[in-house]
């Protein structure tokens, strides 16, 4: 049998061991800690969506005149008009569309 292993451990392999574990054990926790961040950070942004598109909904079912929204978030910056149900067809924008 080899007598290495049947010997004690000195006190710096000991200290080597355990930063070694103490090492692995913080970079599972670290790694988990950004998993769950990364999960609620989606769930977060889907909430967000479904109620902005709800929203959204609503106020194109509204009889509204003309509304204009501006969105400004992490994705970009956009603008869209919503106009009412009586605004003529003839407009030039409207025919190239």
């Amino acid at each position: 049998m080899n007598e290495a292993l049947a010997e004690p451990l000195t006190g710096y392999q000991v200290m080597a061991v355990t930063v070694a574990v103490a090492g692995v054990v913080g970079g599972l926790v670290r790694a988990w800690v950004a998993y769950r961040a990364r999960l609620h950070e989606e769930r977060e942004a889907t909430t967000r969506t479904t109620a902005r598109v709800t929203w959204l909904i609503r106020l194109a079912e509204a009889d509204h005149d003309l509304v204009r929204i501006v969105e400004r978030d992490r994705d970009g910056h956009r603008e869209v008009e919503l106009g009412g149900r009586d605004l003529p067809k003839s407009d030039p924008t409207r025919e190239a569309a």
